[in-house]
């Protein structure tokens, strides 16, 4: 009697499943004779495009904010490291622009003084020339009426006309108007070279024009060398690059970490998508851009119709088999290529790993469906 119970009891379990099974291809093959020309509906995984929060610096990892499986938000603080060196170049960095800054002072104060003194001396030189040319012109003229003096009394001494005394008179007269000019012609040629070594002069301006012009070069060169280290001092304490998920931390703190050490690796959440797999006589309907809706078991969604906006965003060039992962061999067997739907998620909803069915309409006048 129990053998009898028990193989009724399996032998129901066995239609069971054969009633179910068939049900369910009968639905499956209702479905595609329901689509209507302009739709092609499949289904995939929501995935996420996975991003590396690495350090920029080197130095010790002092704290670590989140952990894994952790949800952050764009801009939230995830680490904070700490470098002594770099801290030591920004001190020494900011002295060396004080140094120049004194450099540029001292250089502009005697560039001031130069122009200041070289003009000076430029316009007492210039005065002096003029002095000692006119004091000159005076000796010329003087010398002029005494040489007439002195050649008119010689004829008359010749004559015996004039006395001795009073040609040695005139004489005197012409030999001291002649020393005289000789001392003013010499005066004006010292006036002259003073006059050109005061013009000269204004080469050293230039010099030091020069001078000032390398000290600002290098105060501006200290200046933006103060930047970057202040920059990548700013860099020690790190942020999500927008809201994800934490996937893996593969840093402890304390750690002493090097440029481009990864310390997070998380999913960002505002870029979605699903990968789906398209038979090869339907991919040439296909292009990017396309329309999509995304559709959840879950059944939540921002619009009255509970579906997600998404687009075509990647085709393969290449195809393959249909992955293991398909569950008949029959349709593993088929050549498809492999398509991604970017996906909208502005609220958030949707998580990397919830299965999704993709509806995509590839002709405009085709009427959307939603997949059972």
């Amino acid at each position: 009697m129990m053998k009898q119970f028990r193989f009724r009891w399996f032998l129901f379990l066995v239609i069971g499943a054969a009633v179910v099974l068939f049900l369910a291809t009968v639905i499956k093959i209702r479905m595609k004779e329901k689509i209507p020309e302009g739709i092609i509906v499949a289904s995939g995984r929501i995935e996420g495009r996975e991003v590396t929060i690495a350090s920029k610096i080197q130095g010790r990892i002092k704290s670590l904010f989140v952990n894994e499986s952790d949800t952050v938000k764009k801009d939230q603080p995830v680490a904070e490291i700490t470098s002594e060196q770099l801290a030591a170049r920004y001190a020494n960095a900011q002295e060396n622009t004080a140094f120049l800054q004194a450099q540029i002072e001292q250089a502009e104060a005697d560039l001031a003084f130069t122009e200041k003194n070289t003009a000076a001396s430029i316009n007492a030189a210039t005065a002096s020339v003029k002095a000692a040319n006119a004091q000159a012109e005076k000796a010329k003229t003087v010398l002029d009426r005494y040489r007439k003096d002195f050649e008119r009394y010689s004829s008359l001494f010749k004559q015996d006309l004039v006395s001795a005394s009073e040609f040695d008179r005139v004489k005197m007269q012409y030999e001291t108007a002649l020393s005289d000019l000789k001392v003013t012609e010499k005066e004006a040629k010292k006036a002259d070279a003073n006059l050109e070594a005061a013009i000269a002069a204004k080469d050293t301006i230039i010099i030091k024009r020069k001078q000032m012009k390398s000290a600002q070069a290098n105060y501006r060169a200290a200046q933006a060398s103060v930047q970057e280290i202040y920059a990548d001092l700013q860099e020690t304490r790190i942020y999500a690059p927008s809201d994800g998920t934490i996937l893996s931390r593969p840093v402890e703190e304390g750690e002493v970490i090097n440029p481009g050490a990864p310390l997070y690796v998380m999913v960002n959440m505002h870029k979605l998508y699903v990968k789906v797999y398209i038979p090869e006589q339907e991919i040439g309907k296909i292009k990017l851009n396309t329309e999509a809706r995304v559709y959840t078991d879950a059944g939540f969604g921002p619009g009255r119709e509970q579906y997600f906006k998404a687009r075509v965003t990647k085709i393969s060039e290449q195809a393959e088999f249909t992955p293991k992962n398909i569950e008949t061999k029959e349709e593993r067997i088929k050549l498809v290529f492999g398509v991604e739907i970017s996906v909208d998620n502005p609220q958030g909803l949707l998580k990397p790993g919830m299965p999704a069915d993709v509806v995509i309409r590839w002709k405009e006048s085709a009427p959307w469906i939603k997949p059972m």
